[in-house]
């Protein structure tokens, strides 16, 4: 988790300078908020998660609970055409279920509530294509979808107990493939700075956040 919002951080300090000193170079902004050669970068945050249902299988539990971080969302977007553009789409979440079960306990001779849980980890890298049907110098409306790879890794909580060797959470692992499709919106509130809000299919019902506009260079 460190590591992704270092790697985000830094991100955002390059973007930063790149904008500061790019009227050192022979570049200019397009009148509109999307068009040919343009690069977007976006980051975001979606809500709610649509992986809660995996944990399902314990939803019945003493005390059971979903709690976690996530998606994080990360896209770069690279205009072929003023209607069309494609770009990679990341997403990150890292969260946690658990509950509580009655275990005998030899020590205090009685049964004890005893917490089990799970804590999952998921990583999806999409290929995206854009299109973009009404564009103004301020506005962009658009619909996107990606497909990609799914990276997932889970780690059963134990307590510690010698007869818990054996213990499975009975999570529902996704499979390998990822894929998303939305419906999107950016406002450039700057020349160069943009909120943006999609909503659809994916690893949540509804994502937004910032999106950073790049110079490029002039066509003839």
């Amino acid at each position: 988790m460190r590591k992704l919002l270092l790697l985000f951080v830094l991100l955002a300090g390059v973007i930063s300078t790149t904008n500061v000193y790019a009227d050192r170079f022979d570049y200019f902004w397009d009148t509109k908020a999307h068009d040919r050669g343009q690069i977007h970068m976006s980051y975001g945050y979606g809500f709610p998660r649509l992986d809660n249902s995996r944990f399902d299988f314990h939803k019945d539990k003493n005390n059971f609970r979903v709690v976690g971080v996530g998606p994080f969302i990360f896209k770069a977007e690279y205009g072929l055409t003023r209607e069309l553009s494609v770009g990679i789409s990341a997403t990150y979440i890292k969260y946690r279920s658990d509950w509580q079960e009655l275990r005998f306990d030899d020590f205090h001779n009685r049964d004890l509530w005893t917490t089990y849980g799970t804590v999952a980890e998921d990583l999806a890298i999409m290929l995206r294509f854009n299109y973009h049907y009404r564009v103004t110098p301020r506005s962009d409306l658009y619909i996107g979808g990606g497909m990609g790879y799914n990276m997932w890794t889970e780690e059963d909580v134990l307590p510690g107990r010698a007869d818990d060797s054996t213990f499975n959470s009975f999570f529902k692992v996704p499979g390998a493939t990822a894929a998303e499709l939305t419906l999107g919106y950016r406002y450039y509130f700057r020349q160069r700075n943009a909120f943006y809000v999609e909503a659809g299919y994916g690893k949540s019902i509804v994502q937004a956040g910032f999106v950073f506009k790049f110079r490029h260079k002039n066509r003839e």
